[in-house]
């Protein structure tokens, strides 16, 4: 009755396809180790927490259903785009892409972005009613200027990624790792930093904003 996203896509990208329209979509977090358990997850609308429960909330049954979905930006994900083992280039133009940009070579790793658009039943995508939204998060160790240590003094600090990611203020984050990590921190949660995708088993990564607009300044409310 549901199907995983995975780190490469998100509600947006696979309500391109229509057959997908009966399922539940889920953002669970990869495993691989310990700090990346937990990263993605899902808001279940439960009356127990027992395995029965959650079958109805993904059979959308008797009132239970997933709330929300909560997960890495698909443009961060290892396998988004287009990636030629030849040159090393993930593909950055409109999707699909067949043949490297760079070298011209059509021995790549096609991208779960560009898959979707190449086999997808619409151009723009069509959630069925019962979607939840989905929230895109960048992980902290994505974000320019955050290390071991700084996470270390974060989490010390704040507890739990989550509680940094999607609750901390920005001044309660410039109190503990001072003015520019919290900038970025803020940044990264309001969709404001730009990505490049990532592709062929490697993450996107996260650029670094050189200069705060007057406009963003006040819509994230710095006081600097």
């Amino acid at each position: 009755p549901a199907i995983e996203l995975g780190l490469s896509a998100d509600t947006e990208i696979a309500d391109k396809l229509k057959e997908l329209a009966k399922y539940t979509f889920l953002t669970n977090s990869d495993a691989h180790s310990l700090p990346k358990i937990g990263r993605e997850y899902n808001i279940i609308e439960l009356e127990k927490a027992n395995f029965k429960e959650i079958l109805l909330a993904l059979q959308r049954k008797e009132g239970r259903r997933i709330t929300a979905n909560y997960g890495l930006d698909p443009k961060l994900g290892r396998y988004h785009r287009t990636f030629c083992e030849i040159c090393n280039y993930t593909a950055t133009s409109n999707p699909p892409v067949y043949k490297c940009e760079k070298c011209g070579s059509d021995k790549t790793i096609k991208g779960v972005f560009d898959r979707i658009v190449e086999i997808g039943d619409y151009q723009q995508s069509i959630s069925p009613s019962h979607r939840p939204p989905y929230y895109h998060q960048v992980p902290l160790e994505f974000v320019p200027g955050v290390g071991k240590k700084t996470l270390n003094k974060l989490f010390g600090y704040f507890g739990t990624e989550m509680n940094i990611l999607h609750k901390a203020s920005y001044q309660e984050i410039s109190q503990v790792v001072g003015f520019e990590i919290a900038q970025n921190i803020i940044l990264a949660r309001k969709g404001l930093l730009k990505l490049s995708p990532g592709g062929g088993g490697r993450y996107g990564k996260v650029k670094k904003k050189e200069k705060i607009s007057e406009g963003e300044n006040l819509q994230l409310n710095f006081k600097l």
